[in-house]
């Protein structure tokens, strides 16, 4: 019985760690490329597509080395303020939560 092989139609359905895993498998010394594409339903362009996109994403994150992490986000003051707002309230339904429990065993105690 013969595998089944992948149609165009699922070949949207690859994750970008399925295409990373793609790319190194191809990229092995001595690989039959167009067996490892036909596999996932892919075409030799869409290798040299996914190279491109690594080669761009690779050359981004080693032109920006000391930018690790989420990038700073510009707030709205009144959003700010909104959200401190809240947790002020948090915090202090937390601390009568926690009063009203230090109450509690005492009383049981």
């Amino acid at each position: 019985m013969e595998p089944i092989m992948n149609t165009k139609k699922e070949h949207a359905k690859l994750t970008p760690e399925q295409l990373f895993d793609i790319y190194l498998e191809c990229n092995a010394p001595g690989a039959p490329v167009k067996t490892i594409l036909g596999r996932y339903g892919l075409r030799p362009w869409d290798l040299v597509a996914i190279r491109k996109k690594i080669r761009a994403a690779a050359l981004e994150a080693l032109s920006h080395p000391g930018k690790q992490g989420r990038k700073p986000q510009v707030i709205a003051v009144d959003q700010y303020q909104k959200v401190s707002r809240e947790l002020g309230e948090t915090k202090d339904a937390l601390a009568a939560v926690g009063h009203e429990l230090s109450l509690l065993k005492k009383r049981t105690s």
